[in-house]
């Protein structure tokens, strides 16, 4: 710590603004040293920033910038768990709600552009509370700053020196400022001068345009011509050129001429695209979102600018935030429930999640093996969702109640731990719901009794390839015999492989199909309890009555 002579801390300020020689102060008032506003402003001022909109990029990604920080959703954060401090946080955001505050955050980051936007509170007594009853942005035209910072209202009365403005009447946003001028540092000194220049480009432009665009139509009349004949002469230009003509004497005859000109058409586009991206740059640090470009093969630039984007928007919301909290919130509180802890008003920037990778990454992790909670699902997609019943023959139709037993039954199952276990038993009613058996040993023996005549009927279409496969195989023989060439064989081949099958295979492979879902699903309903049944089953489906 810095000691004074006498050994006590330096609290008083060294280098003020009072004491810098390069500044001139009259009236006690300071003046804003933009050199864009000195050079370019005369008696405009800051207004001539405010013409900057009419620019139809400028004003674009001006407004886009704003809506960055509008767009979030804003919360008022208790300064502790306390009541008080709780019931602070409540009134304020009451208080934020009853006023068009989507509205008053735009009106003051006009401050992005001018440097500084001062808005007046108009405060109410309700329901017997001091409270905003609504804020109007002023023109900063109207101000000026004191030598200790304080605000003063240029008036009618006092065009100079201005007057000093009330406490807690005024908030004033700042962008860029520093501690020698409260007059902040706008975009409008950057912009400035690529507006400038766009429009001028345009102007050239479109010069240009009237000049090459169409040919101007020359008429010639003799020397001795009366009016009456040059009138004639003009009406005969007025009807093939309706913008251009000129008469000169000599001749009565007329020409269509051209300018002769040099460099390329597209010279003014090109111009006018390139300030267009300065202006880009300049308002929101990057051009992609404005202007669409080539980025290039794995260049992730667009990830980036958009991560440079979304940096200056958060940068503008703390900084609104910061000016709120420290009057707007501040004043609240301390005018209705002084000694409360101040809470923080807060413009939210988390970004939601991308559902589709997460969806793609919890896919992933199911085939791996892991399966997500009910909790988890409700939590990351959202309410509505259901957990689907998993296809089994645990959760088969009606008609295949009972079946578990049966089949167990069937394939010589029973014994002291199956007998009795039927579908009517309350012990293992619930089967057919997708409810574990009662016995274990049942259950596997299901499931044995299942995969054996699942394999019979695999088993009863195999044996019969041959028959299936006789009369393609004979067609092939002959083609061959018939060709007894390879190349013709190989070029008629083609032709074979379009005919038309043969329906009795068609017909054995369609009920073999079938059967494989039928027992696939569970849908099959026993008959009788007798080993063999789904065997017998798959055979009559195969067609051996």
């Amino acid at each position: 710590m810095i000691l004074d002579k006498d050994g006590e801390p330096m609290t008083q300020e060294i280098a003020s603004i009072t004491r810098d020689p390069h500044r001139v102060f009259f009236g006690g008032v300071q003046f804003n040293e933009d050199d864009t506003i000195k050079a370019r402003g005369g008696s405009k001022g800051l207004k001539i920033y405010q013409e900057l909109k009419r620019d139809a990029h400028a004003g674009a990604v001006l407004a886009k910038r704003k809506l960055a920080v509008t767009s979030r959703t804003w919360v008022v954060n208790a300064a502790s768990e306390k009541p008080a401090d709780k019931a602070a946080a409540e009134l304020v955001t009451k208080a934020l709600q009853h006023l068009k505050f989507n509205n008053i955050c735009k009106r003051l980051l006009e401050a992005n552009l001018n440097g500084f936007q001062p808005s007046e509170i108009l405060w109410e007594v309700r329901d017997g509370l001091v409270l905003p009853k609504t804020i109007k942005a002023r023109d900063p035209r109207r101000f000026t700053f004191g030598l200790q910072d304080e605000l003063r209202l240029l008036t009618r009365e006092n065009l100079l020196q201005g007057e000093v403005m009330p406490a807690r009447k005024f908030i004033v946003h700042r962008r860029g400022a520093d501690d020698d001028s409260p007059f902040g540092a706008g975009l409008g000194s950057m912009l400035y001068w690529p507006v400038f220049f766009k429009r001028n480009g345009i102007t050239f432009w479109l010069t240009f345009a009237d000049k090459f665009g169409a040919p101007t139509a020359l008429g010639k009349y003799p020397a001795g011509a009366q009016k009456d004949e040059q009138k004639k002469l003009l009406g005969a230009l007025a009807a093939i050129s309706r913008d251009a003509g000129v008469i000169i004497p000599e001749g009565m005859a007329i020409e269509l001429i051209e300018a002769s000109r040099s460099g390329s058409v597209d010279t003014y586009e090109k111009l006018v695209r390139y300030m267009d991206e300065q202006i880009s740059k300049a308002v929101l640090g990057e051009t992609m979102s404005t202007t669409a470009a080539s980025a290039g093969l794995g260049s992730n630039q667009a990830n980036v600018q958009n991560d440079v984007r979304l940096e200056v928007a958060m940068d503008d919301a703390n900084e609104l935030d910061e000016t709120l909290n420290d009057t707007l919130v501040r004043w609240i509180v301390e005018y209705n429930m002084p000694g409360a802890g101040l809470p923080k008003l807060e413009h939210v920037f988390d970004e939601p999640e991308d559902t589709a990778k997460l969806a793609e990454r919890d896919s992933k992790l199911f085939q791996m093996g892991f399966e997500p909670s009910e909790q988890y699902i409700t939590e990351t997609y959202g309410e509505g969702w259901t957990r689907k019943a998993p296809p089994s023959v645990l959760t088969a139709p009606v008609q295949t109640q009972g079946y578990a037993v049966d089949a167990a039954l069937e394939a010589g199952a029973e014994d002291e731990d199956t007998r009795g276990a039927r579908a009517d038993d309350p012990a293992t009613a619930g089967f057919a719901e997708g409810l574990p058996l009662g016995k274990a040993s049942a259950q596997r023996a299901f499931n044995q009794a299942r995969q054996e005549a699942i394999q019979s009927g695999a088993e009863e279409l195999a044996a019969q390839w041959q028959a299936l496969m006789r009369k393609p195989m004979e067609d092939l023989v002959n083609l061959l015999d018939e060709t007894g060439d390879l190349v013709q064989f190989r070029e008629r081949l083609t032709g074979l492989l379009h005919a038309k099958p043969d329906p009795a295979t068609v017909e054995t492979i369609a009920r073999a199909t079938f059967a494989g879902h039928v027992m696939g699903r569970g849908l099959a309903k026993p008959v009788a309890k007798k080993p063999g049944l789904m065997a017998r089953a798959v055979k009559k489906l195969l067609g051996d009555q």
